[in-house]
């Protein structure tokens, strides 16, 4: 399995076929029993669970400041305001935790991500826990930081749809194996209702259903 460089790749499977076991492994959280994880040229990694994980005592402009805590405060002023502004949240810098929405949460998750400027994005179902609106409009948002940043992105999804929608590659898993990589050769951004989204969503499900 490889990233091209700048795209994403969508890794999409039954529950319990090894998906999420990926993204600790790249991320260092489990160490390989074998085989290689090669990470080139930059070791800058970022990740994003289901689970926002903010930590509640802190504001949002502190959870995101976090990755960079050790920069200057003038620094850390000007990136954090910088990657909520890229994901909306320019106004919620002295919110805590307990006052955002889910959708407000995931956000603010991503943009603790991004305040390191990774080269190579893990993203563990980030849009899973949200309603289908919220969902879909984080997506679209998704789609233009992803353009705008060219960062390589690994992202696990339960979704057919997401997959489809958000990644250049999707690659279906089945009893912790590569079933098919399929490449999805169009442009961005895509919209679900799209009838070449549809086509491909369709091949990725019969794949899915008789894995």
């Amino acid at each position: 399995m490889n990233i091209p460089e700048h795209k994403v790749l969508a890794v999409i499977g039954k529950s319990g076929c090894g998906k999420s076991t990926l993204i600790r492994l790249i991320s260092g959280l489990l160490t390989p029993i074998k085989g290689q994880i090669n990470i080139a040229p930059s070791q800058r990694v970022g990740v994003v669970f289901q689970d926002p994980r903010l930590l509640p005592w802190k504001t949002v402009f502190e959870n995101v400041a976090l990755p960079i805590r050790n920069q200057s405060k003038t620094e850390q002023k000007k990136i954090v305001r910088e990657v909520l502004d890229l994901v909306g949240l320019s106004h919620t810098e002295t919110y805590y935790p307990l006052e955002l929405s889910g959708g407000m949460a995931q956000r603010a998750a991503l943009a603790r991500a991004l305040v390191q400027s990774p080269d190579i994005l893990l993203m563990d179902e980030p849009f899973g826990a949200l309603d289908a609106i919220t969902r879909s409009q984080i997506q679209i948002d998704f789609e233009s930081i992803q353009q705008h940043k060219k960062m390589t992105v690994l992202l696990i999804t339960h979704e057919v749809n997401e997959a489809v929608r958000l990644a250049d590659r999707v690659t279906v898993l089945a009893n912790a194996q590569v079933l098919e990589t399929l490449d999805i050769a169009l442009d961005h951004p895509r919209a679900v209702t799209n009838m070449q989204v549809v086509q491909y969503a369709a091949k990725v499900l019969n794949l899915l259903t008789h894995s």
